[in-house]
């Protein structure tokens, strides 16, 4: 065998040794799996941030709670716009309804601007509001006596995707992104 084949090998050796090497050390959703781990709702956590890429291979906890929060923007629009898609049903469903979709319209504006909070404990308490809306519009369809609609259950959804969402706020803020 030449010096050249000899080379040839070597280099060939060398690169496939570094490309394996390379492709185990970057684990995919590695920190998404130890974050998801810290909160309650594991498998919510886990569908929430695999749904969307950017958080494969995230390398910071503020990346992830971008990803739920967009994802909370995301349902609580369709969840509104559902609300507002209603036009006939009992008294107590529409009227809770219209309630709910300005509370909704303020878990909106207020999920929009959370991730810009120069501390990230305000993101925090920005998304906190926002499930503070969401309650809103619960306590209304509760006082309202629709308690049993289907508001609630989007309500409960809602409230998750908020719950997320603080949560890894909190998490970014305690830990600082040292994962």
């Amino acid at each position: 065998m030449g010096s050249s084949s000899f080379s040839k090998i070597f280099i060939f050796s060398v690169v496939s040794f570094f490309l394996i090497s390379n492709a185990y050390a970057d684990v995919s959703y590695e920190l998404v799996n130890q974050v998801c781990s810290k909160v309650d709702k594991v498998d919510f956590c886990l569908e929430v941030l695999k749904s969307d890429g950017r958080s494969e291979f995230a390398k910071d906890v503020t990346t992830l709670t971008r990803v739920a929060v967009d994802a909370s923007i995301q349902n609580s629009t369709n969840t509104r716009d559902n609300f507002q898609s209603v036009e006939s049903g009992p008294p107590e469903v529409l009227q809770s309804l219209k309630d709910c979709v300005d509370a909704y319209n303020n878990v909106i504006a207020i999920l929009r601007v959370c991730m810009s909070e120069e501390d990230c404990s305000l993101t925090g308490y920005d998304i906190h509001q926002a499930g503070d809306e969401v309650r809103r519009c619960q306590a209304v369809i509760d006082s309202n006596g629709a308690h049993e609609s289907f508001i609630t259950s989007s309500n409960n959804v809602v409230q998750d995707f908020c719950w997320l969402s603080e949560s890894l706020s909190n998490i970014s803020c305690k830990n600082e992104n040292k994962f």
